[in-house]
């Protein structure tokens, strides 16, 4: 979760999608159900009296009522399968869009989604797909949890794409296994505050003078109007080694499980030779012990497949078929008008997107792969 050294924030429980689709559907069949005697109203007021007939017993049911009824159902009677979640993009709580557009960020989205798959009964397994350059410290760390959470209930397997790095990573080391692709980077154990100081522009050169009023000696800090002080700086170096340790525990725990006792001492000091915040490709993270096999989807589905097979005792775990789930569901989409996609068109249009896809990501994330603060 993002944050600042002077803010505090508060986590709302998240609602599920699955709550969320079922309470617009319930509000729908409540104003058809309002509206319904109002329309029959006016519509038997413009038509002649109907001749009359013998009284039934049996009530007309009603079709909003009998649509939700029928999707409930089938709901409750879907076949068992294996579910697919996107990670993608920098790991934020931050929503995307604003007002009545506002949409949970990917990463707050695969964080339902894993929640929700851990106690779907039908979720026989999660394929976790990844493509993200890392992000704040808290969200990785949420979204780390919640694959744990899924993996006590239901194996996981973890397919890197192009980038897996830092946070990103940090949220693949709680699956069962990790597949890379020969290109994937990935990686970057490792924790960063960045910050700049243009003190002597704004002063020397623009004759800007700042000036802070603060309750405590490190209010102020981080504050890019000045040189950092040794004190300051020795503060922010123990948040990065805390977070640190953190990363590293949560990958030495998440490979080290995979090997036998006698080879853990090998393979944990290979991985500590490399937590030092490079990044690698999925060749050498094989090598590294960082991942287990080179594979892309199609490896990651018929290793969980297999483990499914395993862990629930299914004859024939080729059955289940891969199907994506979760992510946020806005009530618009009763509309056919999906707010994720009205803020992919309005990001399209930020200038900040007419330049190159580098250019982009380094002026909203500077060289921070994992941080604390941004």
């Amino acid at each position: 979760m993002s944050s600042s050294p002077a803010s505090e924030t508060t986590t709302t429980p998240p609602v599920s999608p699955t709550a969320k689709a079922l309470l617009g559907l319930l509000l729908l069949a409540t104003v058809v159900g309002l509206l319904t005697p109002l329309w029959q109203g006016v519509l038997s007021a413009a038509k002649p009296p109907a001749p009359p007939t013998e009284p039934t017993s049996a009530a007309t049911p009603n079709p909003t009522a009998q649509a939700a009824g029928s999707l409930i159902k089938a709901v409750a009677n879907s076949e068992d399968y294996l579910a697919l979640i996107r990670l993608e993009g920098p790991i934020s709580s931050k929503e995307e869009g604003q007002g009545f557009l506002a949409s949970d960020s990917p990463a707050m989205q695969a964080l339902h989604a894993l929640n929700e798959a851990a106690e779907d009964e039908h979720v026989k397994g999660v394929l976790l797909w990844i493509n993200s350059p890392g992000g704040t410290v808290a969200m990785s760390q949420e979204l780390a949890a919640a694959v744990t959470r899924v993996r006590a209930h239901k194996p996981v397997v973890a397919s890197l794409n192009d980038l897996a790095a830092s946070g990103g990573y940090y949220t693949a080391v709680a699956a069962d296994r990790i597949l890379a692709n020969k290109g994937t980077l990935t990686g970057s154990i490792g924790v960063i505050i960045h910050t700049m100081n243009w003190g002597k522009l704004l002063h020397d050169k623009l004759g800007i003078e700042s000036a802070s009023i603060k309750s405590g000696a490190f209010k102020d800090i981080l504050s890019p109007d000045r040189p950092m002080r040794p004190d300051e700086k020795a503060l922010l170096q123990g948040l990065v080694n805390d977070g640190y340790q953190d990363f590293l525990k949560a990958v030495l725990a998440g490979r080290l499980r995979n090997y036998s006792a006698a080879q853990r001492p090998h393979v944990e000091a290979t991985l500590r030779s490399v937590a030092d915040g490079r990044v690698v490709s999925g060749n050498q993270a094989v090598g590294l012990y960082l991942a287990d096999a080179i594979g892309g989807v199609k490896e990651a589905e018929d290793d969980l497949r297999a483990l499914a097979g395993e862990r629930f005792k299914l004859g024939d775990a080729k059955g289940l078929k891969l199907e994506p789930y979760g992510g946020e569901k806005d009530w618009t989409s009763l509309l056919e008008l999906g707010a994720a996609s009205v803020n992919q068109a309005l990001k399209a249009a930020s200038p900040l997107n007419q330049l190159p896809a580098a250019w982009a990501l380094g002026a909203r994330y500077p060289k921070q792969p994992l941080w604390l603060y941004e």
